[in-house]
């Protein structure tokens, strides 16, 4: 399974030290230079990214940074397709890696647990629906909410062509838009305890300027959505509970239910 790091030339420095992390762990990561949003035209711009989506679905208005950083994503998703590859594992700059990464993603190769995407990175406490061994020490979990960060996670070939068809253009942040796993049916799953952390350097970040003020009254459109993102998050889990669990059957743990992994079925 390749390994990508996705890095601007001018953040040298969080290259240097995350390979040397990589390296260290048994792994050679591949660099992919991001696209800096600063250098974008506006018909780049227009080409990625919708207002008016925008307006619909967050509280603010992008940043060129975040529209930068979303589009690398994507033009590495783009590339994953174009490669024929089952699987690869996605990282941002900022991160600090477990010296057992390797084992990790091998594990996750040879797991017979299907899924779309998993997260290699997220919040200290998340809330589970379920969990299945993945390795000694470490677990599979299915999320009750998905978490944000992209700085790790494993993409499958059907999630890449989830995404890429439903994610072009785009008007939230790509960690958020994949919050929305329902939109375009991904089936995200999670390692847990996470193999990989924010750096102390992601506090610093060239994504978004924190400093810049925000939209009067997007305090309040922020909280509307996210009272949004709680009913439909929970009806979409009702909804793949339903199917997961039909009544003549009676309830059944979730943990049985198989996710598509790489070469358990043709890839349509």
């Amino acid at each position: 399974m390749q390994t990508i790091v996705i890095n601007l030339p001018s953040d040298d420095a969080r290259w240097v030290d995350v390979r040397r992390q990589f390296y260290r762990a048994g792994l050679r990561p591949i660099y992919h230079e991001a696209t800096d949003g600063s250098g974008l035209s506006e018909a780049d711009i227009d080409s990625l990214y919708s207002a008016e989506l925008n307006r619909r679905q967050y509280h603010r208005p992008l940043t060129r940074g975040e529209i930068g950083c979303y589009a690398s994503h994507l033009t590495v998703w783009k590339q994953f397709l174009d490669s024929g590859q089952g699987a690869i594992a996605i990282f941002e700059d900022d991160i600090d890696i477990d010296t057992d990464l390797a084992y990790v993603l091998d594990a996750l190769r040879r797991s017979p647990v299907e899924a779309d995407l998993v997260k290699l990175i997220g919040r200290r406490r998340e809330k589970v629906l379920e969990r299945v061994p993945l390795m000694p020490g470490r677990e599979l979990v299915r999320y009750r909410r998905v978490p944000s960060l992209t700085g790790a996670y494993v993409l499958t070939r059907r999630g890449a062509q989830k995404l890429v068809a439903h994610r072009q253009p785009f008007g939230r942040p790509v960690d958020v838009d994949i919050r929305y796993w329902w939109e375009c049916g991904l089936e995200v799953l999670g390692v847990q305890p996470y193999p990989v952390r924010d750096s102390a350097t992601s506090r610093w970040t060239t994504i978004e300027n924190r400093h810049v003020r925000a939209p009067r009254g997007s305090r309040w459109a922020k909280l509307r959505l996210q009272a949004r993102y709680s009913l439909l998050n929970w009806s979409a889990l009702q909804a793949a509970r339903a199917v997961a669990e039909p009544a003549t059957r009676g309830p059944r743990p979730a943990a049985r239910r198989q996710f598509e992994w790489p070469g358990r079925h043709d890839v349509a």
